[in-house]
């Protein structure tokens, strides 16, 4: 099968969740026998990636939504005249938008990703918007409604971005298929030795390491994590918070840490390269995702938890979809700092019991593998080819 996908960005250049995604959703359709081309962005800057994937700014040396704009459009068509693919797969709602019905043949359907919606992110993640933000909102939601009106199916990731997906931009729900994410069980996987990873990392044999790795913006959660922290510590002394990533709030959480005392016991690593950040999944006791909305799945979770690492999380969208699977003792109550902090003394000092480091790998093998989830993306391919050849015989 000929599938024509448009993502993002690039993991390399730009990490985050829709395109760690896309470049092993990308890898996994390859590796299943798909003659794939994937189009994205990592700004021109020369990023290295496999032969099936195309910067489309690779000639054009320009910046700008505009420029990547054209940049899109053009390698679109030079696609086309290339010749004609069975399917365009779509991974962002800006890119999507730009391919019109027009430009491509009547017989192509059009299978839309939905990783979450880009107007609603954009609003959570700042908190209280500006008159300008509102206005990037507003546009936001008009580009979603453009692309999301050509698609003849979607797939999500969880019910919950079903739901999101049907109650905000009125998709019917027979269009909209689940497939969950998945993890490189190849790559997430249990260190050889955890106490070597560790030691390589600068932790203490004796310290309990609770791991989270995040965007610092407002919807995950992470002040409500680091004010947790104050009662986790004077419970557990010899336990210590590690956050990676980055984002527009992490200044305002350093002056959260200092606020609180919490220089010993909360480091906030910056961006991890993805080598790292497996070697952080591996060491950590836990991992922690403190979401308070818009969680659709969570690549990290699945991640993790292939490493072997238990996940301690909220019980909203994609995270309580996995992780109550798995066991409900992972889930806090609520999102409360208190509720954090109740349910991670309780797993520190062994009050509650949470799955094994075997359990954990085991779970996501027979769970969130990509071969399963290639494999459903194929079978919903060929359903919607099939589905507009019938619309043209009529």
């Amino acid at each position: 099968m000929k599938i024509l996908a448009s993502g993002m960005g690039w993991i390399d250049h730009t990490p985050g969740g829709l395109n760690r995604y896309f470049a092993d959703y990308l890898k996994a359709m390859h590796e299943l026998g798909h003659h794939v081309k994937g189009l994205m962005t990592a700004g021109g800057e020369g990023t290295t990636v496999p032969s099936y994937v195309h910067e489309v700014l690779d000639r054009q040396g320009k910046r700008g939504v505009a420029a990547r704009s054209r940049a899109f459009q053009q390698s679109v068509r030079a696609d086309l005249r290339e010749g004609r693919p069975d399917i365009f797969n779509p991974h962002f709602a800006l890119y999507a938008a730009l391919v019109t019905r027009n430009l491509l043949p009547r017989e192509v359907p059009i299978v839309t990703h939905f990783h979450g919606p880009w107007a609603l992110e954009g609003q959570a993640d700042v908190g209280s918007p500006t008159a300008v933000q509102q206005l990037k909102c507003r546009m936001k939601r008009e580009v979603e409604r453009l692309a999301y009106r050509r698609a003849d199916h979607f797939i999500v990731l969880s019910s919950y971005f079903k739901q999101v997906l049907s109650s905000h931009y009125g998709i019917s729900s027979d269009k909209i298929h689940i497939i969950p994410g998945a993890a490189n069980e190849q790559v997430f996987r249990p260190a050889a030795d955890r106490e070597a990873v560790r030691a390589s990392l600068g932790l203490k044999r004796t310290e309990k390491v609770l791991f989270c790795s995040r965007r610092l913006v407002r919807r995950m959660g992470l002040d409500r994590l680091i004010t947790a922290m104050s009662q986790i510590r004077n419970e557990v002394p010899d336990v210590a918070l590690y956050i990676a990533g980055d984002g527009v709030m992490r200044e305002e959480l350093e002056q959260l840490i200092r606020k609180r005392q919490l220089q010993d016991s909360v480091s906030l690593l910056g961006r991890l390269p993805g080598e790292e950040l497996v070697a952080w999944f591996q060491a950590a006791d836990y991992c922690i995702m403190p979401s308070v909305t818009l969680e659709g799945f969570g690549l990290v979770t699945v991640e993790a938890l292939a490493c072997g690492t238990p996940v301690l999380g909220t019980p909203y969208g994609g995270t309580q979809e996995i992780l109550g699977r798995l066991s409900e003792e992972l889930l806090f109550q609520d999102s409360a700092p208190e509720a954090i902090a109740l349910k991670v003394v309780d797993v520190l000092n062994g009050a509650c019991r949470v799955p094994s480091r075997a359990e954990c790998r085991e779970f996501v093998l027979e769970n969130y593998t990509w071969q399963r989830a290639a494999q459903s993306v194929t079978a919903l391919f060929h359903h919607a080819i099939e589905e507009r050849k019938g619309r043209r015989s009529i």
